[in-house]
């Protein structure tokens, strides 16, 4: 492929195989445009959707405190400015450096964009994505990584889902054989197992010369399969954790129901200050009800005979009017559904009004000033 040289024939650093080494740097991807989130991602980039009242952002920089991270560039380009100004240059015990990309770079290419901040550190970093909160055990991907002194260690999942993203195969030496339709030269080490990529892995600073520079490029369709083919060493460790990709309403509306029911546990103490889960048996709350599990932010009302839940999440602010009803739904901050209106697995966005006339409005997105979205998973 031009542009492109395999140094994989070149001495590189081993790294100590020890669970004791950390990895201060991360790359986390937050460029994206969120097309399928239609119009709720016009509105709010989707690194910055709350999740469980924490922006998806946060998820994956508190991951990467936890287990000792101590700077991270970060990506942006749609919605840069919302992002920055949410985060600052320090947040949740990481640094923070920004690279802007005037024109989107691409998963491979936003990598590259940031070399000189990885090449400063002889020292592999990780690569996480703002917005697929996921359980993977990162520090146990690290020493895999380190043992088989790979060019690039990839967290996969086993899924049903697989088909639907791109089936990858890893052998029983946990390095990766076959990456979409690329194969690598050789005989695997014993039998092959199946998975899909969740996005997240571990790169030595190497890996960076293996992507062409001032274009945009995709790590999925143009660098790993060209790497395969030309016999990299690609490690591979496989999670059953949670995974979720937040990238549609349907899917976005499944994670904040999962952090209710406890599928997802977050990486730190949550519920967040000023918010509540509510569990138990149904009661009474203001002039309504609550059947939870129900998530609640500060100053929220709930009017005669309004009721929520269950699976709703109710931000800061947000109003349920007279009679008005929300199930496995979310409320934005300063949202309001009309009196006598029912909603069922829908999104109200901020200080948007959903008026129904007292009808029943099923998997619908309701937005301020938009016409309302069909909620989807495509």
């Amino acid at each position: 492929m031009p542009g492109f040289v395999l140094l994989s024939k070149q001495k590189r650093t081993l790294f100590p195989a020890t669970s004791e080494v950390s990895i201060m740097r991360a790359f986390v991807m937050a460029a994206g445009y969120g097309k399928r989130l239609g119009a709720l991602g016009e509105e709010i980039p989707k690194p910055l959707l709350p999740l469980g009242g924490v922006p998806l952002i946060c998820f994956a920089l508190k991951k990467l405190a936890s287990i000792g991270v101590k700077e991270a560039a970060v990506n942006l380009h749609h919605g840069a400015e919302k992002i920055r100004s949410s985060l600052g240059d320090y947040a949740h015990g990481v640094h923070i450096q920004y690279f802007h990309e005037p024109e989107i770079l691409g998963t491979a290419g936003g990598l590259k964009n940031a070399e000189a901040f990885f090449c400063e550190k002889d020292e592999p970093f990780f690569v996480i994505n703002a917005d697929t909160p996921c359980g993977a055990d990162l520090k146990a991907a690290l020493v895999h990584h380190q043992k088989g002194d790979f060019l690039a260690t990839l967290i996969l999942r086993r899924s049903p889902e697989a088909p639907n993203y791109g089936v990858l195969e890893f052998d029983e030496a946990g390095r990766l054989r076959k990456f979409l339709n690329a194969s690598a030269p050789g005989m695997p080490q014993g039998a092959l197992d199946q998975a899909m990529f969740t996005g997240l892995s571990i790169m030595s600073p190497e890996m960076l010369s293996h992507i062409p520079a001032g274009v945009a490029s995709d790590i999925s369709t143009q660098i790993y399969p060209w790497l395969m083919e030309n016999d990299a060493r690609i490690g591979a460790v496989s999670s059953d954790s949670y995974w979720m990709d937040v990238g549609t309403p349907s899917r976005y509306l499944q994670a904040n129901m999962d952090v209710m029911s406890g599928s997802l546990a977050p990486d730190f103490c949550w519920p967040p200050k000023g918010f509540l889960l509510i569990e138990g048996p149904s009661m009474k709350w203001g002039q309504g009800s609550i059947e939870p599990p129900v998530f609640l932010g500060p100053d929220v009302v709930m009017k005669k005979d309004a009721k929520a839940g269950p699976f709703t999440t109710i931000l800061a602010g947000a109003t349920l009017g007279n009679n008005a009803e929300a199930r496995e739904s979310i409320v934005f901050p300063g949202g309001m559904i009309d009196e006598n209106s029912i909603l069922d697995r829908c999104i109200v966005g901020p200080d948007a009004m959903a008026s129904f006339c007292g009808g029943t409005v099923r998997e619908m997105v309701i937005l301020r000033d938009r016409e309302q979205a069909k909620l989807c998973d495509s």
